[in-house]
């Protein structure tokens, strides 16, 4: 078996892939209203599941752990829009 290099790019890509599966269905995914005390995720998978396995480039088992293992973190630990002080520009941007 040979060790395959990845580059950044090809993060970039599977990321930007899988944003367009996600925005694709974003209204059915939206319904399934996932939170913690509603963590079906089997359900998120059937909605973008055979997006998924449509794309020859993707791997299947991958992408459903890369899901799985995304919306758990985003469900377990929702985050908080947080106010920035006025002056954050300034001091990042001067």
């Amino acid at each position: 078996m040979q060790n395959t290099y990845v580059s950044t790019l090809d993060f970039l890509n599977l990321l930007h892939t899988f944003s367009q599966v996600i925005t694709a269905n974003d209204h059915q995914i939206n319904l399934l209203e996932l939170r913690s005390d509603n963590a079906n995720l089997d359900e998120l998978w059937e909605v973008i599941g055979s997006e998924i396995t449509a794309n020859k480039a993707l791997n299947q088992y991958a992408m459903r752990k890369f899901t799985y293992e995304l919306m758990h973190a985003l469900i377990s630990d929702p985050i908080e829009r947080v106010k920035l002080p006025c002056d954050f520009e300034d001091d990042v941007y001067s």
